[in-house]
């Protein structure tokens, strides 16, 4: 593999990663949603 394909996958695993982390926080939104609605 080629330094640029290397490049090229780096790239793409930092966007996976950046999405993943968007759906971590969004699941860490729905947890205190429902937290806060069990306290009522």
């Amino acid at each position: 593999m080629d330094l640029r394909a290397s490049l090229d996958k780096i790239e793409q695993m930092k966007r996976r990663v950046e999405e993943l982390e968007v759906a971590l926080q969004i699941c860490e939104m729905r947890i205190e949603f429902l937290e806060a609605s069990e306290e009522c």
